[in-house]
């Protein structure tokens, strides 16, 4: 007998082959969808957080964001007819911006106040009363002064530029339209 001859008997069986049940087409095409979508839901959020956060940086270390909309609100301050209670009815505006340094007087070493009313009717001379506090928490002015304005247009800026070195806060306290006598 050969050493290497196969064993007598029936031959050695195979299994059949069987056939994978593998995953179709459209099951990969809707997987790779699905995945694509995740991406998307999630790379949108953490995108937009990416640039706000960039932007806050950007604020926080003095640097000048692009979105100068954005800027030029942040330093205007703006109080309508309704929500000043002015006695003469007028809207406000505070600036931050320096738009009118070069009406602050130079007796002023610490600067100026810069605001501009809005008044909705004529007037020949428009009173504004100026409040100056040291108080932070304080709403009623410890000194008051009048200034008067003339050549007031209706609904356009007068700029109303103030300074007073003895305080620390200054404001815009009333406006007025003072009747005239004939």
């Amino acid at each position: 007998m050969d050493p290497y001859s196969p064993l007598p008997g029936p031959a050695p069986q195979r299994p059949a082959p069987t056939r994978n049940g593998g995953v179709g087409g459209g099951a990969i095409a809707a997987i790779a969808g699905g995945a694509a979508a995740l991406f998307l839901v999630l790379l949108v959020p953490v995108s937009f957080a990416a640039v706000h956060l960039g932007e806050q940086f950007a604020v926080v270390a003095g640097g000048q964001v692009d979105d100068s909309a954005a800027s030029a609100s942040e330093l205007v301050d703006r109080l309508q007819s309704g929500e000043t209670r002015y006695t003469f009815p007028a809207a406000l505006e505070n600036y931050g911006d320096g738009r009118y340094s070069g009406l602050c007087p130079a007796e002023y070493a610490e600067g100026c106040w810069q605001s501009a009313v809005f008044t909705e009717s004529d007037c020949a001379t428009v009173s504004v009363v100026l409040g100056f506090s040291n108080d932070p928490d304080g709403y009623a002015p410890e000194q008051t002064t009048t200034i008067e304005l003339h050549d007031v247009v209706p609904y356009e800026a007068t700029p109303v530029v103030f300074g007073n070195d003895g305080f620390e806060y200054g404001w815009v306290a009333d406006v007025l339209c003072p009747l005239t006598e004939s």
